[in-house]
């Protein structure tokens, strides 16, 4: 796989920009009901899918909440940015079965290029009966991540051999904590490129893996390998391999994970 080097040709100034397509929810979980009350059950989390992949930084409580009436509802959120979800978990002692809340996704939230949401939400929803969400594991950099990128990514002319491409080495678990840690991505769509507008002021500072803070609380969103690895976003070139088959989701999903828990050298 290879960081391709080519840049965006220059644009010309006295042409219109092109126009950003919209952004907007694909399903939600619970399904939205016409004019009713869906029920969902407390511990699970709710679920927005979208269309496009979204800028981070407006993935907050200001821009989508729980409440009931003027009552919110405390919760942690995740973007999962492969499959294209935020997941808001809703406090579960502040849900009271004989209320009825709503989840709101206000037309702040934005698409990772600056495009706004065409149709805020609002979903009606009851809680339901009380259930245990699902474990997650974390991924292994030696057994689950490293063997991936390895065998997809590290062939000589790639990134593996002697000279991997732009010093990228993915062909070890040593090999990649070394030149993928905290290493700033070298490729960036510049700032000011009508080609593509970024739309997160943390676009031109990414590292190729960024493991976050010391609480071990890593971020794949700000991660440029897993958004070459998509072929999507904030990125230049073609997406990783730029031959063969994709990773699949839950082959990407392995390695975000990985990073999500802090990109450890396990």
């Amino acid at each position: 796989m290879i960081f391709a080097a080519a840049l965006f040709a220059a644009c010309d100034l006295d042409s219109e920009p092109p126009q950003r397509p919209s952004l907007h929810v694909v399903t939600t979980e619970p399904a939205a009901l016409d004019g009713g009350v869906a029920s969902h059950p407390i511990g699970l989390p709710l679920t927005l899918t979208f269309n496009r992949l979204l800028a981070p930084s407006t993935v907050n409580d200001a821009t989508v909440y729980v409440r009931s009436g003027a009552l919110g509802v405390f919760g942690g959120f995740r973007y999962d940015m492969v499959r294209r979800r935020v997941l808001f978990v809703p406090d579960m002692r502040a849900l009271r079965p004989s209320l009825q809340y709503d989840l709101v996704v206000t037309a702040s939230l934005r698409a990772w290029d600056g495009a706004a949401l065409d149709n805020p939400l609002t979903l009606r929803f009851a809680p339901g009966a009380m259930v245990a969400a699902p474990s997650r594991a974390l991924p292994s950099l030696a057994r689950d991540v490293a063997p991936l990128l390895a065998a997809r990514c590290a062939t000589a002319g790639c990134h593996g051999g002697a000279e991997p491409v732009l010093g990228l080495d993915l062909s070890s678990p040593d090999a990649i904590l070394r030149t993928a840690l905290r290493v700033p991505a070298r490729e960036r769509p510049a700032p000011s490129s009508s080609a593509l507008a970024p739309g997160d002021p943390r676009w031109g500072a990414m590292a190729r893996i960024d493991p976050g803070n010391a609480a071990g609380q890593g971020l794949p969103e700000y991660s440029y390998l897993v958004y070459k690895v998509l072929g999507d976003g904030p990125v230049i070139g073609a997406r990783m391999p730029p031959e063969g088959p994709a990773l699949t989701d839950d082959e990407t999903t392995r390695v975000a994970d990985w990073i999500a828990g802090g990109a450890p050298s396990n």
